[in-house]
């Protein structure tokens, strides 16, 4: 809503009261990294990583590990990003998430073919009920959607 200061607040409160909200990591870093902390983004997210592996919480780990990744592609860090994709996979092979967002990457770099092949994978693991709406708006296709030369 254009109160970026109300929001780290907002965001800040949910993370002391649960330090692996998976909305609240997501958004919070999306907020860092729009403010020019893209490293610190990363620092915070790699600690709730850590905290998620010493809690032997192997759900909410994925999930952070996911938001890296994203965050990763947002700063350019295609390489990166699809590598954090792939060991997702490597881990959990029915996970649909890293087929999706590797499918999203693809598509942004006009790897048409591999996209199709990702988004394949998606649609044959994703539950029906999985609604693509709220990915659809996530940052990887928002840079689609108004990107110039960031793509």
């Amino acid at each position: 809503m254009g109160d970026a200061d109300g929001a780290r607040a907002y965001y800040e409160e949910v993370l002391a009261a649960n330090p692996l909200s998976f909305e609240a990591l997501f958004e919070n870093a999306l907020l860092m990294d729009r403010s020019g902390e893209g490293e610190a983004a990363i620092r915070r997210l790699e600690e709730a990583l850590r905290v998620a592996e010493e809690d032997n919480k192997k759900k909410e780990a994925r999930d952070v590990r996911l938001i890296i990744a994203q965050i990763m592609f947002l700063q350019k860090n295609v390489d990166e990003a699809l590598g954090i994709y792939d060991e997702l996979t490597k881990e959990d092979s029915k996970d649909f998430r890293p087929y999706f967002c590797r499918g999203m990457i693809y598509s942004l770099l006009d790897r048409n073919e591999e996209a199709k092949e990702q988004f394949a994978k998606y649609r044959e693991l994703s539950p029906k009920k999985f609604e693509v709406d709220g990915y659809l708006r996530t940052p990887l296709s928002r840079m689609k959607l108004f990107s110039t030369d960031e793509s």
